[in-house]
């Protein structure tokens, strides 16, 4: 799905599109950055950054866009239990010989004990004093089993810079802890690209919107080629409401707290429903007044088809 960050720190769907079974997820999402980066007229000298959740694996996207030279930077949230490494200590040679070293000291990014290359603080909205580590030049510790990397007689080192912020301000149900991200480029700096990652969570409110006021989980379509159509027709009326937002008065429930910013797409659906039922509009055609011919005699229903549900880790195993 493509999402757009607009001037006012929001975030709108763009496009959506549907991913088959046997389609695989690394692929499909290289492809859809380099559609947009040739659409949006993205250069190496300024490259488009995209925002990936922790589902992806950040190593083999970093590697598949810089092997095909697409315009692109990507930072993707990380687990904080993986390991990265840094590069090899450059020491003599054995007088044996031997294979030289690939890696060097390990980064745990649960409890990093390696000196921070750099590190700033800021402030950034809701969230207080944000403060922010980078180790540059890291990579992951990859294997023959990696999922890309089978056919490679020796895996390749993706390098990047991994980021670790910590906020002041939580919810009190939220457990304080570090963000990590994965950051592919060079050109931007650390507290802007935390911010920048902070406006991802806009998207969340889309997914809800879809899950709670379009009912998207009760919608089951007999042809995939359905869902693509309604996501997309979906994807558009949410883009409407976000533009009508600022032209309608905010009507907040007795439970919503006082706030003075604009509202929601989902509370100004709430206000351009009954608008819409007060409007006029042309009747429309007649509806028959005797009852449909039904299905013919002698023949029964066909068996829907099923399609397998498809789940964002079952698309993609290893690093």
């Amino acid at each position: 799905m493509r999402l757009t960050l607009t001037p006012d720190s929001w975030v709108v769907p763009v496009l959506a599109d549907r991913i088959a079974s046997d389609d695989d997820l690394v692929e499909v999402t290289v492809e859809h950055i380099a559609r947009v980066c040739a659409s949006d007229g993205a250069s190496n000298a300024d490259p488009s950054l995209f925002l990936l959740d922790s589902g992806y694996p950040a190593a083999r996207i970093t590697y598949l866009l810089r092997h095909r030279a697409i315009p692109a930077d990507v930072l993707v949230r990380l687990a904080t239990s993986q390991t990265m490494w840094t590069r090899p200590e450059h020491r003599r040679a054995h007088p044996l010989g031997g294979r030289p070293r690939r890696h060097g000291f390990r980064l745990a990014l649960r409890e990093p004990d390696l000196p921070a290359d750099a590190s700033i603080s800021g402030p950034v909205d809701i969230y207080g004093t944000v403060t922010v580590r980078a180790w540059r030049q890291v990579h992951p510790k990859l294997t023959r089993s990696s999922r890309g990397f089978e056919d490679q007689p020796t895996p390749p080192i993706v390098e990047g810079t991994v980021l670790l912020a910590r906020v002041q301000h939580l919810r009190p149900s939220r457990r304080a802890g570090d963000l990590a991200l994965w950051y592919s480029g060079t050109r931007h700096d650390l507290l802007t690209l935390v911010m920048t990652y902070l406006t991802r969570f806009d998207i969340e409110h889309y997914f809800r919107h879809l899950k709670t006021t379009a009912h998207a989980p009760d919608f089951h379509p007999r042809q995939p080629d359905t869902l693509t159509t309604w996501l997309r027709l979906h994807t558009y009326a949410y883009l409407h409401l976000f533009c009508a937002r600022a032209h309608l008065t905010h009507h907040r429930l007795p439970w919503e707290p006082a706030t003075t910013t604009t509202p929601t797409p989902g509370q100004t659906r709430r206000q351009v429903s009954p608008a819409l039922r007060n409007a006029w509009h042309p009747p429309g055609h007649p509806k028959p007044g005797h009852p449909g011919p039904g299905r013919p005699a002698g023949k029964r229903r066909t068996r829907r088809t099923r399609y397998p549900v498809i789940r964002r880790n079952a698309l993609h195993k290893g690093k």
